[in-house]
């Protein structure tokens, strides 16, 4: 009866081997096949690559608030400069004092100028420039986050139409054709929010 039982328990771990096998054996030629499926993407710009395009075409890098805050600062340093130009044109035509008194004589032109030269200390502790960057820069986050958000969702919808068609091949022409232009819409949609940058580096 012992034989029996263990006879059976051999058994069924070696089904049990046998299954856990060939489930490895599915999951890794599972994995094969995506990764030969998305070996075929690997010449178009990834993610990031996009969405650094877009934040360059719209003018919304998080390096440009960065340029702002770096400026306001130096100007803080700079003094503010003030350049005067006066000439006394009365003195330029005058009449003779001496022994000629109805002569109408012409005298030296005389110009002078000065310089000024000032600076507000309180915009060492704080600028109005700084107020009017914190304004931008909210304005710019919300435009540069509504941006990555149509960014990203064009670029992996246009990606899951392209492994749709791949691995499931529509055989009707109509659909086809219907796919491919929704193809060529979204991959439109992604150059127009980066000036062109993902048609002209796509690696053929």
């Amino acid at each position: 009866m012992k034989h029996a039982i263990l006879s059976v328990m051999v058994f069924a771990l070696i089904i049990r081997s046998n299954q856990i096998t060939f489930a490895d054996e599915n999951a890794s030629s599972l994995e094969i096949q995506k990764q030969d499926v998305l070996k075929k993407f690997e010449g178009e710009p990834t993610i990031n690559d996009v969405q650094n395009a877009a934040c360059e075409y719209a003018e919304v890098h998080p390096d440009k608030i960065k340029e702002w805050r770096k400026f306001a600062n130096k100007k803080a340093i700079l003094p503010n400069v003030s350049v005067g130009l006066d000439r006394y044109v009365t003195d330029y035509w005058h009449w003779d004092s001496g022994t000629s008194p109805d002569t109408l004589q012409k005298g030296k032109d005389t110009v002078s100028w000065d310089i000024a030269m000032s600076w507000d200390l309180g915009d060492l502790m704080w600028s109005s420039d700084q107020t009017a960057i914190d304004v931008r820069s909210k304005l710019m986050v919300e435009l540069r986050d509504d941006i990555m958000n149509e960014i990203t969702r064009t670029y992996f919808e246009r990606r899951r139409l392209q492994i749709e068609m791949l691995a499931s091949p529509p055989k009707d022409l109509r659909l086809s054709l219907e796919k491919e232009l929704r193809l060529q819409e979204l991959t439109a949609d992604i150059d127009a929010l980066t000036g062109n940058y993902f048609s002209t580096h796509i690696k053929k």
